[in-house]
């Protein structure tokens, strides 16, 4: 296909060929008039007029050589390719080879966007994975401390019920014992109560170091089994106080034998002071 500018020059190369000719033409007409026979020569002229025909045939192509070189140029330019409007180019182009180069910028540049907004998103995601974390870590802390006053608190409730209540038919439930033992006691012992006095002593010992200082005593144990027990729980002067009580409760209860009543006092009096006030812990 061809431009319209290419168009526009055939056209004017069209018309300048053609005026070309037509003042050939025209020309050559004129030298036909100037080599014309003069008058003096009319004769032969009409005898070369009423000559045959195959003659002025034959004769025709000798007459204007010019006329044919000018029917001749006018049939080489008829046959010109470049300006009979049919002519086809082909012309040759060089392959950009910047193209795949744009194309791989492009690429490049889309995939280095990509990659931002993963990065972006990843930054975004990492700031909730942080935080969710921190609150699942805060919430895993309460409920295991919890879990774990729980536990002791079960703890203790375990030990609590699994101690004995009685031992040897001596109930020994700190809510069968009175507030001050030593005071209850003591007046007992001064009611003439003596058995009964020694009775509320020992029972309110083998309490005390049962549930305050942890002696695992069972309910079949003995009183030295007792007192074997309650030396690595007990202090020097709370392990000699119960001591005393086990001897007065074993001398009255099994030997019969009647205690003064100075020894009844200190045994009433020592029981708050030895029993109660004393932390509990191992013995040094």
């Amino acid at each position: 296909m061809h431009s319209p500018r290419a168009e526009l020059h055939r056209a004017l190369a069209r018309l300048v060929l053609a005026a070309g000719c037509a003042s050939l033409v025209v020309f050559g007409a004129r030298a036909q008039d100037v080599e014309a026979p003069s008058t003096d020569s009319a004769p032969e002229a009409a005898l070369a007029a009423s000559a045959p025909q195959t003659a002025a045939s034959v004769a025709a192509p000798n007459a204007d050589p010019r006329a044919a070189r000018i029917e001749s140029a006018v049939d080489k330019l008829r046959d010109d390719p470049l300006l009979s409007g049919k002519h086809m180019e082909h012309r040759l182009r060089l392959k950009d080879d910047s193209e795949p180069e744009k194309k791989k910028v492009d690429k490049d540049s889309s995939l280095l966007a990509w990659l931002a907004s993963l990065a972006h998103f990843i930054n975004d995601m990492s700031r909730f994975l942080l935080w969710g974390i921190v609150i699942v870590i805060v919430a895993l802390a309460l409920v295991s401390v919890r879990h774990l006053v729980q536990l002791r608190s079960f703890q203790r409730r375990a030990k609590t019920d699994a101690a004995v209540s009685h031992v040897r038919d001596l109930d020994v439930r700190p809510e069968s014992l009175p507030d001050d033992v030593g005071a209850a006691a003591w007046a007992l012992w001064q009611a003439g109560k003596v058995h009964e006095a020694l009775s509320l002593l020992y029972r309110g010992a083998l309490s005390r170091l049962i549930h305050r200082f942890r002696v695992p005593i069972t309910a079949s144990a003995t009183e030295g089994e007792c007192l074997d027990l309650a030396r690595g729980r007990l202090e020097p002067g709370a392990l000699r106080y119960v001591t005393q009580v086990v001897r007065a409760w074993e001398a009255s209860t099994y030997g019969g034998r009647a205690l003064s009543a100075a020894m009844g006092e200190a045994l009433c009096t020592g029981f708050g002071q030895r029993l109660d006030a004393a932390a509990p812990g191992e013995a040094p």
